[in-house]
């Protein structure tokens, strides 16, 4: 029996039943698949900056890999630690750009939608597509690299946590407002963007790269007639074949 560990590049467990549920769902039935979320980073509710973020996250590698994990995948769409973590370990390690790459590359040119929202101190939001151009060109798909859009999405406002006092629980307040804000903007904005890319950015498939919105793209799925390829799932379904390639299957 395969076994996935999909790591959650976050301080507290906010993701992890979100991210479990689409993973089981995609994954076939004898692959078993554990998500962990990484306890030594600041609790918050975003993806903090890779100097804070990589130590605790190549230990998790690390551990992985001494469990006998035949796969190991960071679920955050800019592939935090990956090139690292392939060279700390040998089961193999992959990120949902890379899997998305290898995936849209059987399709032909495509392009991504990634979130357009305002990073703040020591966080690790993109505030361009500077990235995905380099992960592009790091993974040898630039050439086949269309357009790439923000789906604008609304920060919630400090006050939304400033009368609390946990930590915990602000993070909790705040991921539940950015997990609302990120739906609205997927289901309101996503559909018109993905129609441009695919009209005027001639994209051959779209990837939207922010595991937040995997499991809820079916309304761009229903605008535009290319595949639409979703984070988590693409990324544990290529997880298995790195896997059963791992184990000679």
């Amino acid at each position: 029996m395969p076994r996935i560990l999909v790591i959650s590049p976050s301080g507290t467990d906010l993701h992890n039943e979100h991210d479990l549920a689409i993973a089981r769902a995609a994954a076939s039935p004898a692959t078993e698949v554990e998500v962990r979320h990484l306890p030594a980073l600041p609790v918050s509710a975003y993806i903090p900056a890779e100097d804070v973020l990589l130590s605790p996250l190549l230990a998790a590698v690390r551990r992985g890999h001494e469990e006998g994990f035949d796969a190991i995948a960071i679920a955050c769409a800019s592939d935090p630690g990956v090139r690292e973590a392939k060279a700390l370990v040998p089961t193999p390690v992959t990120g949902p750009f890379e899997a998305a790459s290898r995936v849209a590359a059987a399709f032909g040119r495509f392009s991504v939608m990634y979130p357009g929202v305002t990073s703040g101190p020591g966080e690790n939001l993109p505030q361009n597509a500077n990235w995905i151009r380099r992960l592009a060109r790091d993974y040898g798909v630039l050439d086949l690299l269309g357009p790439s859009a923000p789906v604008p999405v609304i920060r919630p406002a400090d006050e939304v946590t400033s009368t609390l006092h946990d930590q915990e629980t602000q993070a909790r307040v705040t991921g539940g407002q950015v997990r609302e804000n990120m739906t609205a903007a997927i289901h309101g904005q996503g559909p018109a963007i993905a129609e441009h890319l695919w009209r005027n950015g001639e994209a051959q498939a779209i990837f939207v790269a922010c595991t937040f919105w995997s499991g809820q793209l079916g309304s761009i799925r229903d605008t535009v007639p290319i595949p639409i390829i979703d984070p988590v799932k693409t990324l544990v379904r290529y997880a298995e074949v790195l896997a059963a390639a791992s184990l000679g299957n």
